[in-house]
């Protein structure tokens, strides 16, 4: 091949590869596709399914009503930190305590929390679960179409 053939094939070859390019990148969309998994409110996570079993569509609970307990147990944060306060002033923790509780809750139709228990914690503490197990009780959540069961990871870090 000598210099002259090479310059009059390049520009073709150039348009090809462009054209290529194009048509792969109007196939797969355009661009990155969105993220649909919703991101854990406030540092905890949510772990939402039906209490019991069975149930039909029509006594789902709503999303919008899972997105306010969600907020409802986010916004106990603060309230969350000062038992972990309680346990270290009461020497069941060390000052420098860090570490995750989550607790399975049972939310009735009337939106009260039937039942709540520690099921996974690396900060041993009685005093610790109970205070908040105590003020998860004490939440007034949605009413809801039937009982409903999820879980909150609580993150605590003593200073």
């Amino acid at each position: 091949m000598t210099p002259g053939n090479a310059r009059a094939w390049l520009p073709a070859a150039l348009a090809a590869v462009i054209l290529v390019g194009l048509v792969g990148l109007v196939g797969c969309g355009g661009g990155p596709r969105a993220d649909t998994t919703p991101p854990p409110a406030g540092g905890g996570e949510v772990q939402a399914g039906p209490a019991g079993q069975g149930g039909d569509a029509g006594d789902a609970v709503p999303p919008d009503k899972i997105d306010e307990i969600n907020r409802q147990l986010s916004r106990k944060r603060a309230v969350m930190s000062r038992c972990l306060a309680i346990a270290v002033d009461n020497k069941e923790l060390p000052k420098n305590a860090r570490g995750k509780v989550t607790v399975e809750i049972v939310i009735s139709p009337s939106g009260t929390a039937d039942a709540v228990k520690v099921v996974r914690a690396n900060l041993e503490s009685k005093m610790l679960d109970d205070c908040i197990i105590g003020h998860i009780k004490e939440i007034a959540f949605p009413q809801l179409p039937r009982s409903f069961e999820t879980s909150y990871t609580y993150g605590f870090e003593a200073m």
